[in-house]
């Protein structure tokens, strides 16, 4: 603390379990000797300020593990349902589409009932690893629930559309780990088909369960020419 022409100054550095948070300053346009009252404030300072920024810090890192995934670490319900308002007012401003689609896993009862419920987490975990490799930048990978996932693209995709890269990338994963995977997806568009989370949600359920009996009739079909 030292005052020099028409400058007084006050520099003080912060420290939050052993690690240097931050250095402040405080300037005065007057040569001053600090009064007991600006000590007091500086020291009040000092004292509550790294246990703010650390307190923030932990809310943040808390609050970012709340809406992931547990076992895949990817997003989850929640996260889509916060972000999901922030999207769509995003899209309705630029005039662009945004595609919600619904992907869940065909017959995932059959690998937890054969295998056990360790080898469906680890297909889970796996299956995640091949949805995140066809997302485009931008968009969202989130678990919905169960073997369940949520793919939010907003704008419209540079590739294919999400239905074929869901299926290439299940394709690709079948012939890695041995056992055939294969997945239905629903898509729902904004504002075609709605203009909230509930409203896209309904359409792209429904549009996955029609896909889901369109591979069961054909499964059906290549049974009978089999037998």
């Amino acid at each position: 603390m030292r005052s020099k022409g028409q400058i007084a100054a006050i520099a003080y550095s912060t420290f939050g379990s052993a690690a240097l948070l931050g250095f402040y300053a405080i300037l005065d346009g007057h040569a001053i000797n600090p009064a007991a009252a600006m000590l007091v404030a500086v020291f009040h300072v000092l004292v509550l300020l790294p246990g703010a920024w650390l307190a923030g810090r932990a809310y943040d890192r808390f609050r970012k593990i709340a809406m992931q995934d547990e076992l895949t670490r990817t997003w989850n319900r929640k996260y889509v349902s916060v972000m999901m308002p922030k999207l769509l007012r995003q899209a309705a401003k630029r005039g662009k589409p945004l595609t919600v689609s619904l992907i869940d896993i065909n017959d995932f009862k059959l690998i937890n009932d054969s295998y056990g419920h360790q080898a469906g987490d680890q297909m889970l975990q796996l299956i995640v690893g091949a949805l995140r490799g066809c997302a485009e930048k931008g968009e969202i990978v989130a678990r919905w629930g169960g073997d369940e996932f949520l793919f939010v693209s907003p704008g419209c995709r540079v590739g294919e559309p999400i239905a074929e890269a869901v299926g290439k990338a299940m394709d690709k994963l079948s012939k890695r780990i041995g056992t055939r995977v294969t997945a239905s997806v629903g898509t729902a568009v904004f504002p075609e088909d709605g203009d909230t989370l509930q409203m896209l949600l309904h359409h792209a359920d429904r549009r996955m369960y029609e896909d889901k009996e369109n591979r069961k009739g054909i499964c059906d079909r290549q049974t009978m020419l089999q037998a």
